[in-house]
């Protein structure tokens, strides 16, 4: 039995210590026959950039020349012309902290210079610890033994990223300055593609933001970027072939609709090709379920949370919450939001413009493509984003002090309608909203009240909340499904109705939302996946809410 992969991104090890590969080696050949020497390819973090690096790093390498380890696999039995034909210098800059991160770049890139000379036994001597100095050296090197060098980049951008959410002042004095050293590299690593017998004859980048490209080159002006083809797609991440063959392989006997409802529906192009998974969830789960052999509890890995923890600076300026938190209280509350074309090329330094923070967000994984219509429509892609904005949201309210909720008295009342019925849970959340005066600067419509629901309701472990779940040919405002709890005896399907505070809300009025919301809920709670419960002798609570403005003026249970 091949062991799990988790957490393994370095290929040579997946096959010395025998962990279980994806072949995703045809793409190799893809790659090479695409006939552009210089590129780049964006991907949210784990999605298996690293070893997909990896791999092409020992493919291309001259000095495994004499391996087996493709052997197995497709390109090792349809090898291309160019295996095992280039010099490879390797970076991945994710290894670069970024306190005195000028020194620890500096220092890192020495020492990978310095091992690649003495890995390929290269006649160089440096004259300088200046790294531009010593590339010149190596690329003269190269020029006069006629030799072809292949240069990786793994995670371009991830200290940078790192600096802009923690200081942005900081990235623009490091990243973008006229003479940083940054921006100094990729100068260098450009002139030596000058020209056809220029020294470096491919390079191949990956990183999750085209930013920080843009804010030392301009762009990526010197190759491609592929990232958002269609016959790449799936260079990265788990199609359902691959995940059916692991689930198999590894004997996970489960409903993969968990699968795709936590971990599925990354789609990086707009010609809508299949959803895909991401990686490391999926390898996660695997891992996780073949310890106690069920599902796990925790459905989110931790270290998938803390890749987000500090997205709040972004929404987050001059000590107030701009327009982007607008967009992401929309998206949690389950609408769609819209954008011409993805923005390929945009500086760090102007994500107060919409769509390039639309954009920011997509190329970070919070949001995927739903549909193209008019204009590209993107989501949030699961329940695993959806959670991690989710406890965004919430730290925020409570840093800006806008939101005070006493969350063990929260999850009391989830645990009562979970285990009795109660709905009282949704008159205490309507109290703390009502009371919360520095919120209702921050509610205007019926969305922003249904996300603050859906963000609450969702802290519990033992539900899964849909926001505009398609049920029976409508579109159920909340629908909680009990997941993964045996003893929850509820679930719900609950309706909101909104009067505006400039309007009257009588009796009547009321009366006639109420009487919409109930035929919705009954026609809701005939669709197949309700009644799926309910054949389990899980009892269905159908709750219409009536707010006038902030306030709410009706709660029942229908």
């Amino acid at each position: 039995m091949k062991k799990i992969p988790y957490g393994i991104a370095d290929y040579k090890r997946i096959k010395d210590e025998n962990y279980y590969f994806v072949d995703k080696t045809p793409f190799i050949e893809k790659l090479e026959n695409l006939n552009e020497p210089y590129m780049m390819f964006l991907r949210p973090r784990r999605f298996g950039k690293s070893l997909l690096i990896s791999y092409l790093a020992y493919y291309y390498d001259i000095f495994y020349k004499d391996s087996d380890m493709f052997s197995d696999t497709y390109i090792g039995k349809n090898p291309t012309k160019e295996i095992h034909s280039f010099y490879v210098l390797r970076f991945n800059f994710s290894a670069i902290s970024i306190e005195g991160v000028e020194d620890r770049f500096q220092f890192y890139i020495n020492l990978k210079l310095e091992s690649f000379v003495d890995k390929y036994n290269l006649e160089i001597k440096f004259k300088s610890e200046n790294i531009k100095d010593r590339l010149e050296q190596i690329f003269e090197y190269f020029n006069k033994n006629r030799l072809k060098l292949y240069i990786f980049i793994d995670e371009y951008d991830h200290f940078a990223n790192r600096l802009l959410l923690q200081n942005k002042d900081e990235y623009q004095n490091i990243i973008t300055k006229k003479d940083s050293f940054f921006k100094e590299f990729f100068t260098i690593l450009k002139s030596a593609t000058d020209t056809e017998n220029s020294p470096l004859k491919r390079m191949f980048i990956t990183g999750v933001t085209p930013m920080t490209m843009y804010d030392v080159t301009s762009g990526f002006n010197i190759g491609s970027n592929i990232s958002l083809r269609d016959d790449f797609h799936n260079l990265v991440g788990f199609n359902e072939d691959e995940v059916e063959e692991l689930l198999n392989y590894y004997d996970v006997k489960i409903d993969k609709s968990i699968l795709k409802e936590w971990y599925n529906n990354y789609v990086f192009s707009s010609s809508m090709p299949e959803p895909i998974y991401n990686t490391d969830m999926i390898l996660y789960f695997i891992n996780q379920y073949k310890i106690n052999n069920k599902i796990p509890e925790e459905m989110i890995d931790i270290n998938v949370r803390s890749d987000y923890s500090k997205l709040r600076n972004i929404v987050y300026t001059n000590k107030k919450l701009n327009g982007n938190f607008e967009i992401l209280r929309t998206l949690i509350a389950g609408e769609s939001i819209s954008i011409n074309n993805l923005v390929q090329d945009f500086s760090a330094l102007n994500l107060i413009q919409t769509n390039n923070f639309k954009s920011l967000l997509f190329y970070l994984g919070l949001i995927t493509i739903k549909e193209r219509k008019f204009k590209l429509e993107l989501k949030i892609p699961n329940e695993t984003v959806k959670r991690i904005d989710i406890e965004f949201l919430d730290s925020t309210l409570q840093i800006e002090k806008l939101f005070k909720l006493n969350i063990d008295k929260l999850e009391e009342k989830l645990a009562n309608f979970a285990l009795e019925g109660d709905i009282e849970v949704f008159k205490y959340l309507a109290e703390i909203i009502k009371e919360s005066s520095g919120l209702r600067d921050y509610i205007y419509k019926e969305q922003h009240i249904k996300a603050m629901y859906l963000a609450y309701l969702s802290i519990t472990p033992y539900y899964i909340v849909k926001s505009e779940y398609e049920l029976n040919k409508g579109f159920a405002d909340l629908f909680i499904k009990p997941f993964n709890n045996p003893y929850v005896k509820y679930l719900g399907l609950v309706e909101f109705k909104y009067i505006n505070k400039t309007e009257k809300a009588d009796e009547k009025k009321i009366a006639k939302l109420v009487q919409e919301a109930t035929e919705q809920l009954n026609q809701y709670e005939n669709d197949e996946v309700v009644t799926k419960y309910t054949k389990q002798n899980i009892t269905l609570k159908k709750v219409v809410l009536v707010f006038h403005g902030y306030e709410l003026v009706y709660c029942e249970e229908i």
